[in-house]
Parts: structure tokens; C-alpha cells; sequence
């Protein structure tokens, strides 16, 4: 089964920096969401899937920096605050729930470029080492 969600998983090193600006558009669509719906929840579900994604192949192709580790962390903290959205009976615990949302969405869009950036950085080491 691991297997399996390894390949699903798997991205390419030319994949990444697209796979970096679907999450960061992902994450710029989620920010303008006011209402707690079965939309909005999928929409986070799929973007924390994809900022899992990009987290696994940060981490294959080799890129050093904290980048994995924080998109894993944005995925998981995605889950957390999709679920505290769910779990909010007033309209102050909605709007809690998705200022926490809004500021992990917009730590997403700050550094997926970034990722994309390492991604095109080593892709082009890579190339110049294979000449």
C-alpha cells in the first residue's frame, strides 16, 4: 500500500516548479472563501494532497532546504484547520478558524515559488553536471 501512495505521489524534477504553482493557487483560491462549505473542505482537501505532493518531491529530487518539511507541515496544518472549520459552532470560532486558515494559506503562497525556484535551481545543476 505504501508502495502505492509512493508512486501516487511520485513528481518529476521538470514537474515540480507546476506543481508549486498549483499549490500556490490553490492556496490564493482557498484565501477568498468566506463560508464553511462541502466546497470549501474539498478544495482543502485537495490542497493539502497537493502540498503533500510537493513536499514528497521536494524531498526525492534532492532539494536540501527546510522546503519538504514545511510543505509537509502546510499539508498536515491544512487538515487541522479544515477540521477546526468544521468544528466551530459560532460565528466567532468560524472566524478564528479562518484567520488560522488564511495565515497558512498565505505562508503557502509565499513559498511555493520558492520551491519551484529550488526545483529549477537543481534542474539546471543537474543538466549542467550531465554535459
Amino acid at each position: 500500500m505504501l508502495t502505492c501512495l509512493a508512486f501516487m505521489l511520485t513528481v518529476s524534477l521538470t514537474e515540480l516548479p507546476s506543481l508549486a504553482t498549483e499549490v500556490e493557487a490553490e492556496a490564493r483560491a482557498l484565501t477568498v472563501q468566506t463560508e464553511v462549505t462541502p466546497a470549501l473542505l474539498a478544495g482543502i482537501e485537495d490542497f493539502s494532497g497537493d502540498a503533500e505532493r510537493l513536499s514528497v518531491a521536494l524531498r526525492q529530487a534532492g532539494v536540501e532546504q527546510d522546503l519538504p518539511c514545511i510543505f509537509h507541515g502546510i499539508a498536515e496544518d491544512a487538515r487541522e484547520r479544515s477540521a477546526a472549520l468544521q468544528a466551530a459552532d459560532t460565528a466567532e470560532e468560524r472566524e478564528a478558524a479562518f484567520v488560522s486558515l488564511r495565515v497558512l494559506l498565505d505562508d503557502a503562497i509565499l513559498i511555493a515559488p520558492m520551491a519551484a525556484g529550488a526545483a529549477a535551481d537543481l534542474a539546471a545543476e543537474q543538466q549542467m553536471a550531465s554535459r
